[in-house]
């Protein structure tokens, strides 16, 4: 998959889109947090960031990590700004930052994304402040997102059954803080996975036992076609979910983006609103 122009590198897919962001940011000025401080001077890797904007890729195969996930903060919280003060990741290092809540793998944009289990697309979120384009996929039990995408897979659209390692889009760079530190941020999939609701790291410290959402190799998460053992993917109305609670969190919602975003006809599944919601409920804390 390549990218042909400034516009599909950094995810601008229309008109209305780039006016929704533009809005976001103008309010975002005023009301919101400082998106990056001194401390992130660490995140700067011309090193990793270079060689992926030029296309090329590691001899192995293997995609460098840029962040993982802050075992301090991560999951617990989230704010828009970006520090490095108490973030630790799994191994007890600073390859992170505070609150970062997923597994950062740098690839040139373009490169092929695909699911990492069988699922279903049961969301696409598009919020420039949150990393631009987003998929969700739903596991059964477990959510995985895909963030900073360039687009979706032809024929991929929210209810999409997909088997575990089917491209479901495209990387690119979409997004503040991709926008704000090119060329010196590499570009990467913001990779997260959320179990009961809650964002979780998927790699295991040695005293910690395989769970849901952690990787099957040893920590070592490894591309894969499906697997002869592979459940099929679930269908939107197979997915367990409580109705009731999510047309009250909804009816509570502060903000109207997020309503609006909750409005519209593609995102009409309860499956959906539940992905949005619970989404919402840990990134957007002014919903």
């Amino acid at each position: 998959m390549s990218i042909g122009s400034l516009a599909q590198l950094f995810a601008v897919r229309s008109r209305a889109q780039l006016r929704r962001d533009l809005e976001h940011i103008t309010r975002e000025l005023f009301t919101g947090e400082p998106s990056l401080a001194l401390s992130t001077a660490g995140l700067f890797r011309p090193d990793l960031s270079v060689p992926s904007y030029l296309g090329l890729r590691p001899r192995d195969g293997v995609s460098p990590i840029f962040n993982l996930f802050d075992r301090t903060g991560g999951g617990k919280g989230f704010r828009s700004t970006v520090t490095r003060a108490r973030c630790r990741d799994f191994r007890g290092g600073r390859l992170t930052y505070d609150e970062h809540d997923g597994t950062d793998f740098v690839c040139p944009p373009g490169t092929p994304v695909v699911a990492a289990a069988p699922g279903v697309l049961v969301a696409v979120r598009d919020t420039f402040f949150r990393g631009g384009l987003t998929a969700c996929v739903d596991h059964g039990g477990v959510v995985t997102q895909y963030t900073h995408l360039a687009r979706l897979a032809e024929g991929v659209t929210i209810g999409a059954r997909l088997r575990r390692g089917e491209v479901l889009g495209a990387s690119g760079c979409g997004g503040l803080d991709m926008i704000s530190g090119f060329p010196w941020i590499p570009p990467h999939v913001h990779f997260m996975v959320w179990r009961e609701g809650q964002p979780v790291d998927p790699f295991l410290r040695p005293d910690e036992r395989a769970a849901p959402g952690t990787w099957l190799s040893d920590n070592d998460p490894q591309a894969s076609d499906a697997r002869a053992r592979d459940d099929d993917p679930p269908a939107l109305d197979e997915l367990a979910i409580d109705r009731e609670a999510a047309r009250s969190i909804a009816a509570r919602c502060l903000s109207p983006r997020v309503r609006e975003e909750l409005a519209r006809p593609e995102n009409a599944h309860p499956a959906t609103q539940v992905a949005l919601l619970e989404d919402s409920l840990h990134h957007d804390r002014k919903a």
